[in-house]
């Protein structure tokens, strides 16, 4: 068995234990560590005491190394990043002892449970704010095919974004399974798992975290009179099966509004057939979406691409950072890094369903001023018939004028030329030397788009 302690240097001394745990749960503990070499803190999980001791520990191994590796292309802001899996080796007896520890980002933060204690229940727009957030991070397992199986507050931290504005990260995948599988590891928390996770084979999906997400809201709101009932959590779905004892919301909060009482009540449905079958669903059900205009524009990419954040940054018309998050996108599509410039042939082999979805982005939320379609049709309106293998030095000049990349334009003013924008996957400044690489980008890509038909 391997226990880490403050100060013990692990992974031949490239990481050093940072004070007590983080954090415990039913399998799995969880490390603060320092890489000296950078400065970097990371957190650090690996199986626990009981289960090092457990017959079964190199087959729980094995999954807990397959879990970590499927979380580690998850891509999402409101999702801790998983960095790597790291192998200690220790002789135990004359035997090797492997103990594999999951290397993901520190956040320094508090969780949401720990949040409420402190400060009481919350506001309706506060909880909402928070919910909302880890809905979309639940909307993007689900679309990888995965369930979580364990939302609770204890598994949502608090941290401050890059505008200093706290944000909710959800932090704790131990539980995630494939969602083909009907009967699965018995891991949930009372109060917050639904009435399938205790059944043998229960009828797992969607609605399954759509259960434990209503139960979290419930208690965010309703933690004052849980309290003063001596109670923790949310009556267990195990024991309400038998005597019905979840009482609603408003009972405890008579603030709230009725939408928000009545949308937690069917997210907490005892039986999945009778519940709210999709998170999307259920944000909607809480007013913080319209499903209609959601659905408007379909998130679809070839390669696992998350374009949440580009959408949320269009609706916001936030024209620069979207710029910029369109760029880190197409870049990351083509498994290149920030800072990389496209080739030619990345381009012209584009995805044709991601560059479908960004241009689509970009059209519908600056009414059809800005996106790729909107360059292709201006290129070709001075170009004449289109030619990806000739260069015409008039026409392209004329391009440059029409979308205004000869003037420096402030972005957030609305006089910004049609077709400006998206700029930067082509260079932000068109120094003489790169001239001709940033025209064989612009032709590549409309090449693309009329071969995609966009």
């Amino acid at each position: 068995m391997i226990i880490w302690h403050p100060g013990q240097p692990i992974n031949k001394d490239r990481f050093i234990i940072q004070g007590k745990p983080l954090g415990s749960g039913g399998f799995g503990i969880t490390y603060k560590a320092l890489e000296p070499k950078t400065g970097k803190l990371y957190a650090i999980k690996t199986l626990n005491q009981q289960m090092q001791l457990g017959d079964d520990f190199a087959d729980q191994q094995v999954k807990f190394i397959n879990e970590a590796l499927k979380i580690a292309s998850f891509d999402h802001k409101h999702i801790v990043k998983v960095h790597e899996v790291i192998e200690e080796v220790k002789v135990i007896e004359e035997e090797k002892f492997r103990l594999v520890g999951v290397v993901m980002e520190y956040i320094d933060g508090v969780t949401l449970f720990k949040y409420v204690q402190n400060k009481g229940q919350l506001s309706e727009s506060e909880a909402l704010l928070y919910i909302n957030q880890i809905s979309q991070a639940l909307e993007y397992i689900h679309a990888k095919g995965s369930l979580h199986r364990d939302i609770k507050p204890e598994n949502i931290l608090l941290r401050q974004n890059e505008q200093n504005q706290q944000e909710a990260v959800l932090i704790d995948f131990g539980s995630t399974r494939s969602m083909a599988k009907t009967s699965m590891t018995k891991s949930f928390t009372d109060g917050y798992a639904p009435i399938e996770q205790y059944r043998d084979k229960g009828n797992f999906g969607d609605h399954t975290d759509v259960y434990s997400l209503a139960a979290t809201l419930y208690y965010l709101l309703t933690a004052d009179g849980l309290k003063q009932d001596s109670k923790s959590t949310p009556a267990p779905a195990n024991e309400r099966q038998q005597f019905d004892l979840l009482a609603e919301p408003k009972f405890y909060n008579q603030s709230l509004s009725q939408r928000v009482n009545d949308a937690i009540l069917q997210g907490m449905e005892l039986e999945p057939k009778n519940r709210t079958q999709t998170v999307l669903k259920f944000r909607e059900n809480l007013g913080l979406v319209n499903i209609e205009n959601e659905q408007e524009i379909q998130l679809k990419s070839e390669v696992g691409m998350e374009y949440n954040n580009l959408r949320d940054l269009l609706k916001a018309q936030n024209w620069e950072e979207a710029d910029k998050e369109t760029y880190e996108v197409m870049i990351k599509a083509v498994g290149k890094k920030s800072g990389d410039s496209f080739t030619s042939d990345e381009l012209l082999n584009f995805p044709c369903q991601d560059l479908r979805t960004i241009d689509q982005l970009w059209v519908e939320y600056s009414k059809g001023r800005f996106g790729f379609s909107v360059q292709k049709e201006i290129y070709l309106s001075v170009s004449g018939e289109f030619s990806s293998d000739e260069y015409n030095f008039l026409a392209w000049n004329m391009f440059v004028h029409d979308v205004g990349w000869n003037t420096k334009y402030d972005v957030h003013k609305n006089h910004i030329p049609r077709g400006h924008l998206p700029f930067s996957i082509y260079g932000r400044v068109f120094f003489l030397l790169d001239f001709q690489s940033r025209v064989v980008r612009v032709i590549s890509l409309v090449s693309r788009l009329v071969n995609c038909n966009i």
